[in-house]
């Protein structure tokens, strides 16, 4: 049986909130890693400048992230408020309450 739009709309917001968390452990890695790099005076410029791009690119992921998130969010409920189906919403009402704890820190 093919998903339903409900459920399109539940698991990409759910996928989203969970590469959040993702990518805010590699960021957290990344900083020790070239923290570390760098009191390390025998560590090569090159491979230092490397990881901190690696580290830069994450930081300028996430920004991005949470709006797509924001409008995921905003579909689903948009969604929801017209919806009609005998579905259960429970699912994607918790979807969005995680989605609105993660905006609320950003």
């Amino acid at each position: 049986m093919a998903p339903t739009q409900l459920e399109i709309k539940v698991k990409a917001l759910q996928r989203l909130v969970k590469e959040e968390k993702y990518y805010l452990q590699e960021l957290k890695d990344q900083q020790k890693h070239v923290k570390k790099l760098k009191a390390d005076s025998s560590v090569d410029k090159y491979d230092l400048k490397k990881q901190e791009e690696v580290l830069n690119d994450t930081e300028r992921l996430l920004p991005t992230l949470y709006v797509k998130i924001k409008e995921f969010m905003d579909n689903l409920e948009e969604y929801l408020e017209s919806y009609t189906g005998a579905e259960d919403t429970k699912e994607a009402k918790e979807a969005i309450e995680s989605a609105k704890k993660i905006l609320s820190k950003h």
